[in-house]
């Protein structure tokens, strides 16, 4: 991912100390791609404010991550708050909130939130040492095959983004061709490597009809949490839609292709999502 964001995106205040007991909070929603762009804004809008970010509880990351800023004992029930009016596009207002006590809401899916914050973000999202015991023996056995090896992570969600209500509703499936498409780019971008493409999928047997590719290696079923923790420890992803995937491709930090009509324009679900704001400079975005 690109190291510098646009000049329009507001910059923290990053060498002043936050304002001793002046709390900023949020509620978590969804599952995991969900909670990780919450808690990460949160950070950022936090350092921006010059305030003590803190959840009540862990949600879904505590399991995965090292998170740290977990504080049960502070009641904010009756705090003013703030709701976000675009779940996917960047609203300057958070950066400058009053300067009191505080919760936001909502799902924050805009890197422009904590780009200023990213090094203190990465480190929040360290995995615990059992999530990481798994990640080394999966991808040391990948790595010991091959040498000048590099390992590109592929997440493909089809399931419930191919159910009636979800597609009316503006989720876009990617097809074969797209996948295609990507692992050309990818081995351009990669000259002379030994790549294996690491695959995970809600949809195993599409991947093994549709991907038969020689490269193409298919992780065993287990839990979202496991497939999601490989994925974003490879060297570079190829990532289909959703936040999950979102990051996976961050986190990875290498080169990143995603689907570009994961969502459809002029559907419901693209009112309040600006493809400049979710997607970060950097990253390659690519057709069926």
């Amino acid at each position: 991912m690109s190291s510098q964001s646009p000049t329009t995106t507001p910059k923290a205040s990053t060498k002043e100390a936050p304002v001793e007991n002046v709390y900023l909070t949020t509620n978590f929603k969804g599952r995991i791609g969900n909670q990780l762009f919450i808690y990460a804004s949160l950070v950022g809008i936090a350092r921006a404010n010059r305030r003590v970010p803190f959840v009540r509880n862990g949600g879904d990351l505590s399991s995965l991550f090292k998170i740290t800023h977990l504080k049960q004992n502070i009641d904010s029930w009756k705090w003013s708050g703030k709701t976000e009016t675009g779940y996917a596009t960047f609203e300057p207002s958070f950066m400058n909130l009053p300067p009191t006590n505080f919760t936001i809401f909502g799902f924050f899916q805009c890197w422009r939130y904590f780009q200023h914050a990213q090094d203190e973000i990465r480190r929040e999202f360290t995995f615990t040492e059992a999530v990481q015991k798994e990640v080394d023996a999966v991808l040391g056995t990948c790595r010991r095959r091959l040498d000048n090896h590099v390992i590109v992570g592929v997440h493909i969600r089809r399931g419930d983004f191919l159910h009636q209500h979800n597609a009316k509703y503006g989720y876009g499936v990617a097809d074969k061709s797209y996948f295609d498409k990507a692992f050309s780019k990818m081995r351009s971008l990669l000259p002379n490597q030994n790549i294996t493409f690491l695959v995970a999928s809600d949809d195993l047997n599409w991947c093994k009809n549709n991907l038969k590719d020689s490269s193409v290696q298919m992780l065993t079923d287990s839990s979202a949490g496991n497939h999601f923790a490989i994925l974003s420890s490879c060297d570079h992803v190829i990532l289909a839609g959703g936040t999950f995937g979102w990051w996976m491709a961050w986190l990875a930090n290498g080169i990143t292709i995603y689907y570009v009509n994961f969502i459809a324009k002029n559907s419901s679900l693209h009112i309040g999502f600006n493809p400049g704001d979710y997607y970060p400079p950097g990253w390659i975005g690519l057709d069926n």
